[in-house]
């Protein structure tokens, strides 16, 4: 299992956990985001984390094939 693999599951499980707390899909996805932001930082470091953050953000478009480039 892949560490990508284990996180999409991670967010299935939480966004179905969502629907039956009936909350919205958006704010349990801002929640995880501002978890996740500082789990990672205590464990990558704020600069890890800020570059994760700065790569993912200048390629929101979905322009990449991020999928292929984290298979390798």
């Amino acid at each position: 299992m892949s560490k990508y693999s284990i996180a999409k599951q991670c967010m299935a499980a939480a966004l179905t956990a969502a629907k039956e707390e009936k909350i919205n899909d958006s704010e349990v996805l801002e929640a995880t985001i501002i978890t996740l932001i500082a789990e990672m930082t205590k464990t990558a470091g704020a600069t890890r984390t800020a570059e994760v953050i700065d790569y993912e953000l200048r390629n929101i478009s979905g322009g990449l094939d991020k999928d292929f480039l984290r298979s390798r």
